[in-house]
């Protein structure tokens, strides 16, 4: 099978061309190569053809396509700066271009693998002692002034508790999340409309070895082991208890090759179904690297972020797809990873300092 992977020099993409490679696929990859995800060309596996182009360009579209049959679409624009106009521009015109270029009929492409996001879930699933299952609103920055992390019933305004999330329905509270949705919405509509199979897959908070420590303005595992690497403790958002479902690289990448090779059409999480707080997470790390550190939690908080994400991926599972790594060996294989890279520059401190001179990043009074 001929399969291009946008974005496909990058963290998920390069995982999933390689298990393509292993299984005698032939693998085109258009990446722009642009920073923080590169600081320079990749090394790509042998048999991978690099096309060096933007998906907002037609005419590099156009010399990726060639005669692939599938497109695995990861190449997008993740940012909690508001760059708005930006992730729109690359997220959904990118993708509508895509389509454009298959209407004309002048493509072998069936099958469309999107790689989306449990972003636009934005809170997900709660539930309320007297009103049931809810989804909550976003929270408000003058509630998170106050350092109140937790969201209320949208009903009655009482106590909540995060349930898992099906696939079912998806209300963003991000820039980032809505671009997705957007992205997502022209995939089921052109693709149902034209004849095209699709596949969407809604990763949890990808992380593992390999994941550049250049891009510090996302990845909590990746961020906190580089402060750790520069004998400066995790510094977490809110109080840190915040849930996330964290998924290693390498079963998002057979989840790829699943939606490549025969997955259903449909919309799919794509986690492990094990959610921790965020602070377990920095805790795994510090006895992994025995670092007599401990976790601060000064009450900053990022204006977007949904407090929990607890994906339910049991859709997934019941076609045959499970997740087969932990958080404390994924912890420790980044850890092992990251001890064995040069120049581990401090690059967290001018995120921070952007994400707080932008307001992207707040301090709770």
């Amino acid at each position: 099978m001929r399969v291009l992977i946008t974005g496909g020099a990058g963290f998920i993409g390069q995982r999933t061309g390689q298990l393509l490679l292993k299984q005698a696929h032939q693998v085109t990859v258009l990446d722009n190569l642009s920073p923080p995800a590169h600081d320079g060309p990749p090394a790509l596996p042998a048999g991978m053809e690099l096309v060096e182009g933007d998906i907002r360009k037609r005419e590099d579209w156009v010399k990726a396509l060639k005669e692939n049959e599938v497109v695995v679409h990861l190449a997008d624009y993740h940012d909690y700066l508001p760059s708005f106009s930006k992730l729109f521009h690359i997220n959904a015109v990118g993708t509508a271009i895509l389509f454009e270029l298959l209407l004309e009929g002048k493509t072998s492409v069936r099958r469309i693998v999107l790689g989306s996001t449990t972003a636009v879930y934005g809170e997900g699933k709660y539930r309320c002692g007297k009103d049931g299952d809810v989804y909550p609103l976003p929270r408000r920055v003058d509630v998170l002034e106050r350092g109140v992390w937790d969201p209320p019933c949208p009903i009655c305004g009482g106590a909540i508790t995060p349930m898992i999330t099906d696939e079912s329905v998806t209300r963003p509270t991000s820039a980032y999340g809505l671009s997705k949705l957007a992205q997502e919405d022209l995939v089921r509509l052109l693709g149902d409309r034209h004849g095209i199979e699709w596949v969407i897959l809604r990763y949890g908070a990808v992380q593992g070895k390999g994941q550049p420590f250049q891009n510090a303005y996302y990845g909590a595992l990746r961020i906190a082991a580089l402060r750790l690497a520069h004998g400066q403790a995790p510094l977490l958002l809110e109080d840190g208890n915040q849930l996330r479902d964290f998924v290693d690289v390498e079963d998002v990448a057979r989840a790829n090759l699943a939606a490549i090779t025969g997955l259903p059409p449909g919309a799919y999480n794509v986690a492990t179904g094990r959610a921790h707080a965020v602070i377990d997470l920095a805790r795994t790390l510090l006895r992994i690297a025995e670092r007599d550190l401990a976790p601060e939690t000064p009450g900053r908080y990022r204006v977007g972020d949904p407090r929990h994400v607890v994906p339910d991926v049991s859709r997934l599972k019941a076609e045959g797809w499970e997740a087969q790594s932990g958080l404390e060996a994924m912890v420790r294989e980044y850890w092992q990873w990251l001890q064995q890279q040069p120049n581990l520059d401090t690059y967290f401190e001018g995120a921070d300092h952007l994400m707080e001179r932008t307001g992207t990043v707040r301090v709770a009074r």
